[in-house]
C-alpha cells in the first residue's frame, strides 16, 4: 500500500446506522464492538513497524502518515464501519505488509547482528 493510500484510509470517515434500542441492540454493540477492534489490530500492526521504517531509505515518507493513523486510532471507537470496510482495511494492511516484507529483509540483512549472551 502506497504512503498516500494509509493517509486517504486515516482520513475517511464511515458513517452506517447504528442499531436502535429495540430488539437486537446489543447484538448490534457487540458486533460494532468487534469491528472497531479488528481496525484497531490493522492499526497497531502497522504502527509496530515504526522503528523498522526508520531504518528505510523513503521510510520517512510513510512515518509522516503515522502521525494520521496514531490520530485516528485514538478515534477508531467512534466510528461506525460495517464488515466489509474492515475486510477491505484488513485487506489493504495485509498488502502494505506484504509490499514491506522485500526492503525490510535487505535492511536487515545490512544491519549488524546483535546478540545477547546468557
Amino acid at each position: 500500500m502506497k504512503a498516500k493510500n494509509i493517509s486517504k484510509l486515516a482520513r475517511r470517515r464511515v458513517r452506517t446506522a447504528r442499531p436502535g434500542l429495540g430488539k437486537g441492540a446489543w447484538a448490534g454493540q457487540r458486533l460494532d464492538d468487534n469491528l472497531a477492534a479488528r481496525i484497531e489490530n490493522c492499526l497497531h500492526t502497522i504502527l509496530e513497524l515504526e522503528p523498522d521504517l526508520e531504518r528505510l531509505q523513503f521510510g520517512h515518507y510513510l512515518l509522516r502518515d503515522f502521525k494520521v493513523l496514531k490520530m485516528f486510532l485514538s478515534h477508531v471507537e467512534d466510528i461506525e464501519v460495517e464488515e466489509q470496510d474492515v475486510l477491505r482495511i484488513e485487506a489493504a494492511t495485509e498488502n502494505f505488509l506484504r509490499e514491506l516484507r522485500e526492503p525490510l529483509a535487505q535492511s536487515d540483512s545490512k544491519r549488524p547482528k546483535k546478540y545477547v549472551v546468557q
